[in-house]
């Protein structure tokens, strides 16, 4: 089924679930509310019309701080018969948690566990949601915009000794380049 089809086929089975609805650059995205979230999912994947979006490719976040602190959930859909992509995109409160959709794919297991582990999203039913990458102890979502930049030690296996960024990147005499006025100037 291609994206266009699915979207009318979408609104006419749950009528008008779309909180917006973006076309860019040949890409769908569609912003839909919480509640709704894991049906829709499920009409995408298993379209009875014929050929769903049965991969899920990535499963990621973003967050914002302005103009109130949230982070956008963006679920990558594909559909391996046609090879058209549609995003699925909802936004979570701090913490707030989502529906898990492991019992839809799989492979969303480990996409889960990265986004509450670096963002602090909380997935309800998830079989197993713990950290993934960051040590079990550790306190904190280190994706989220107002998480603290401090030099922290961490210890690694197998004797591994870390580097410490302030140690090893040199500041005198590097070009730094303000993204906001596009002024080029150098480090003192």
């Amino acid at each position: 089924m291609k994206t266009i089809e699915a979207v009318k086929s979408l609104k006419a089975k749950f009528g008008d679930v779309l909180v917006s609805e973006l076309l860019f650059m040949g890409e769908t995205t569609l912003e839909v509310a919480k509640d709704n979230l894991k049906a829709i999912l499920g009409f995408l994947k298993k379209n009875a019309d014929g050929g769903g979006f049965e991969v899920l490719m990535d499963l990621t976040g973003v967050d914002y701080l302005e103009p109130t602190k949230r982070t956008k959930v963006v679920y990558w859909l594909h559909n391996p018969e046609n090879y058209e992509r549609i995003r699925i995109v909802i936004f979570a409160a701090r913490g707030e948690s989502l529906p898990t959709v492991t019992d839809l794919w799989e492979g969303a297991d480990w996409f889960e566990r990265e986004l509450y582990d670096l963002f602090g999203i909380g997935f309800d039913g998830h079989p197993d949601l713990k950290r993934i990458l960051m040590p079990d102890d550790w306190v904190g979502h280190p994706l989220l915009r107002d998480y603290a930049l401090t030099e922290e030690p961490v210890e690694f296996k197998h004797g591994v000794k870390p580097k410490v960024p302030s140690q090893i990147i040199p500041h005198v005499g590097r070009v730094i380049t303000s993204w906001d006025s596009g002024v080029t100037r150098r480090s003192p």
